[in-house]
């Protein structure tokens, strides 16, 4: 039996000797991946806060609209323009009295405009918080017959 040495050569390493350092890369770009992935649902749920927050004071403005509009069905007709007619907080004893729950919305105020013929617009505005845009909802109607 004869004994050779292992002059000059490497010794053996086995078969992953050259990546010993890839299992801690590929855990590092499955890390980088799922942050991205968790970024981008939670910026998703932020927008679908501020939606859903939009939705409600849309809602509310609605409500508010057809509110002071059924109250207007139920009322003299002849006297539309004296009790609902207004804008800006100032206006008829019925106007004021609706305006006061408008407030309750951001930066909530609405206006009524009694025209010609019976014919009602009334206009709600809101600003969002965080928003710098005026939402407004506008609901024209025909009250007197």
């Amino acid at each position: 039996m004869m004994i050779t040495a292992n002059v000059g050569k490497q010794p053996f390493r086995g078969a992953n000797a050259g990546s010993k350092g890839i299992v801690l890369i590929d855990a590092l770009i499955a890390i980088v991946i799922f942050s991205i992935g968790i970024l981008g649902i939670v910026a998703l749920q932020s927008n679908a806060i501020s939606l859903s927050s939009n939705a409600q004071y849309r809602t509310e403005a609605a409500m508010l609209a057809d509110k002071v509009i059924g109250e207007m069905w139920g009322s003299d007709p002849t006297a539309l323009s004296t009790n609902y007619l207004g804008a800006g907080g100032t206006g008829g004893a019925k106007y004021t009295s609706w305006n006061t729950l408008v407030e309750v919305l951001p930066a909530g105020v609405g206006s009524i405009v009694v025209g010609n013929a019976g014919i009602v617009t009334v206009t709600v505005r809101w600003t969002q918080p965080g928003d710098a845009v005026q939402h407004e909802y506008t609901s024209v109607t025909q009250v007197a017959y």
